[in-house]
């Protein structure tokens, strides 16, 4: 990470481990314009990260008949072919 990066991590209270995970996987440019908008959080799993995805943006009812399940692991796979992951940290791909 440059000096500049770091500077604008700290002016802006960026996660440092979130920008670094960004850089890892090598996305976004020095500015790290795009950082803001791609970065979606931290989650322990691919399946806990697409399913508060799919419940903030109410592509899932909020009550579900007990009988219908879902199977968050084929969804958390075919959802994250639009994200990326590094260290946990969770980004949208553009």
């Amino acid at each position: 990470m440059t000096k500049e990066q770091e500077e604008m991590v700290q002016e802006k209270g960026w996660d440092l481990d979130a920008v670094e995970a960004y850089l890892e996987l090598g996305k976004g440019d020095d500015d790290l314009s795009d950082f803001e908008e791609s970065y979606q959080g931290k989650w322990q799993s691919d399946e806990d990260f697409v399913q508060n995805l799919l419940e903030e943006t109410d592509l899932l009812p909020n009550n579900l008949p007990a009988y219908i399940y879902i199977d968050w692991g084929r969804t958390a796979h075919d959802v994250m072919m639009d994200y990326s992951e590094e260290g946990g940290h969770y980004f949208r791909d553009f």
